[in-house]
């Protein structure tokens, strides 16, 4: 992989988290996909012969949503939904907002790592 490799992947999760956020709605699948292919990308960089300090901050970069929150899913949807009906939009809310903040952390911190990128290679 090279720094032009690596700029122009960067890029593409920015536009990907944009496209996500302008949705108003971001599901588990569309997040799972994103952060798999988001922690190929950073083991890639890895095994690659970047220079050291952009291979230390591409492996800054973190997603704040945890992949148990992912794998509960529908069936937690609906068992709550049997359970406390209310509940059910309060927790797709949160939820949401949860991707959401995970979708522009990552963002942030990618477009942070772009211009770093771009700035000293």
């Amino acid at each position: 992989m090279n720094t032009e490799t690596c700029i122009r992947y960067l890029d593409f999760v920015n536009k990907e988290c944009d496209r996500f956020l302008d949705d108003d709605r971001v599901t588990d699948d569309e997040l799972n996909q994103l952060i798999i292919e988001f922690q190929r990308f950073q083991q890639r960089v890895s095994e690659s012969g970047l220079p050291e300090p952009v291979k230390n901050r591409i492996a800054g970069l973190t997603v704040d949503y945890s992949r148990a929150q992912i794998e509960r899913g529908y069936w937690y949807m609906f068992a709550v939904l049997l359970s406390l009906g209310l509940m059910v939009i309060f927790l797709y809310f949160w939820r949401q907002k949860k991707r959401k903040r995970a979708l522009a952390n990552l963002k942030s911190e990618t477009s942070s790592a772009l211009m770093f990128i771009k700035m000293n290679y």
